[in-house]
């Protein structure tokens, strides 16, 4: 077979083009780093690489979620530790005011700043996320979680929703808790209460113009008048005399005091302590047989469940002497739960309950750094293999490249030399 000069040339052209191709392509990876510039170069390692590189977005939105939710989780946290602070100090200022040494005077300027300390109780549970988002109301986080009624009592207006986010491909975290949960559900002696509720019933109790008692006593005679509902309600208390101690339990109502004196007498033989019922003035008249003390405790009235500052049903003892003059003042009993004394029992309740509530948000923040450690550790190994195959080994490249260019230079002069004969040159 003849091999013309044409041919000849074409054949090179094309040998010089493949090289120059390929140096090119080594240039490409050396400048990128990458070892895979196309599927092509490398089918399967392309695809594993793909893959892995989905699996580090895919961590890497995990890790996201887990550092947003840790940021709503320590907002939480700091709110409830500074409700607890709140609440502390409103206790601290309730134990004052049941001193007997603090006046009229005192007890108004306590009861001023625990109204004040309400107030920064609805603006703490109202708080709000980086992103204005509201920590306590549910679902509806545009909204805020607790609003003022026309009343001055404060409701919740959030649902019962507690946002989640998935930090790994099985394993979701709480980004927060509900506000009813959290701030409506304190567990007292007399049921669950909010803390609003809890703290408006303590400013009832600190008002100096409503004199409370826990207990009244007198020396043989006592003068009883009651201020009754209209509806039916259950009074329950303990009545202590000379014979002994019992419960009285009966209904009253506007109109119903005598049934109190039939209470009373049904009991006499038990305690020593005889009512008699005075319609003029609805009064009732008790007389202890032997002149010893008359001791009453221990009031419950039904539906009386927190303190109010406006009126409440109470029970008025005054002590009597033998001809039924009045000694000293009146002594006010009403429903244990409006007590001074019941009323810092329900805050330090309230305490115990936001501690707990702390406690969940902490667990929640302690799952979300352990995922946080979980993950940077899988982006590591994923980061690894992505580097192993698809980073460009430089010096290997950086050595071929150097090779390529000498042999093509080398050709080409080759090239250029042989060029330069022809057959004349031969048959000469």
């Amino acid at each position: 077979m003849q091999v013309s000069t044409k041919l000849f040339n074409d054949q090179q052209i094309r040998q010089f083009g493949k090289l120059t191709a390929d140096i090119q392509e080594k240039q490409e990876k050396i400048a990128s780093g990458k070892a895979i510039l196309r599927a092509s170069d490398d089918p399967v390692t392309a695809a594993e690489l793909s893959a892995a590189r989905e699996q580090e977005q895919l961590l890497s939105r995990f890790e996201d979620n887990a550092y947003k939710a840790q940021l709503r989780l320590s907002a939480g946290d700091k709110t409830l530790k500074e409700t607890i602070s709140v609440m502390t100090r409103i206790s601290e200022l309730a134990t004052q005011a049941r001193s007997p040494a603090y006046d009229g005077f005192s007890r108004r300027a306590i009861l001023t700043e625990v109204k004040s300390l309400h107030q920064t109780l609805v603006d703490l549970a109202n708080t709000r996320d980086a992103y204005g988002k509201s920590l306590f109301s549910g679902f509806k986080t545009d909204a805020d979680a607790f609003v003022r009624n026309m009343d001055d009592s404060v409701s919740y207006n959030g649902d019962r929703g507690i946002h989640t986010v998935q930090v790994s491909e099985n394993v979701n975290v709480s980004t927060s808790l509900d506000g009813e949960s959290v701030f409506g559900r304190v567990q007292t002696t007399g049921g669950p209460k909010s803390i609003f509720e809890i703290v408006e019933g303590l400013m009832g109790s600190i008002d100096p113009l409503r004199e409370i008692n826990e207990m009244a006593t007198a020396q043989g005679k006592a003068r009883i008048r009651l201020e009754l509902p209209r509806q039916n309600q259950d009074w329950s208390f303990t009545l202590k005399g000379g014979l002994g101690e019992v419960t009285i339990e009966t209904t009253l109502s506007t109109g119903m005091e005598e049934n109190l004196a039939d209470a009373i007498n049904a009991k006499s033989d038990q305690t020593g302590v005889s009512a008699e019922f005075d319609s003029n003035t609805g009064s009732i008249f008790l007389t202890e047989q032997g002149t010893d003390l008359i001791v009453i405790e221990d009031v419950e009235i039904e539906g009386e469940g927190i303190a109010s500052e406006a009126g409440f049903y109470n029970m008025a003892v005054m002590s009597l002497d033998e001809n039924g003059a009045e000694i000293g003042k009146e002594r006010f009993l009403t429903d244990e739960d409006q007590l001074l004394g019941q009323g810092i029992r329900n805050v330090l309740d309230s305490i115990d309950h936001l501690g707990l509530q702390q406690a969940k948000l902490g667990a929640q923040v302690s799952k979300a750094e352990i995922q946080i450690d979980v993950l940077q550790s899988r982006k590591l190994a994923v980061t690894r293999d992505i580097s192993a195959m698809g980073d460009a080994d430089l010096a290997k490249l950086v050595t071929e490249l150097q090779s390529q260019l000498t042999n093509r230079d080398a050709a080409q002069q080759a090239f250029a030399k042989i060029g330069q004969q022809s057959l004349f040159d031969y048959i000469r």
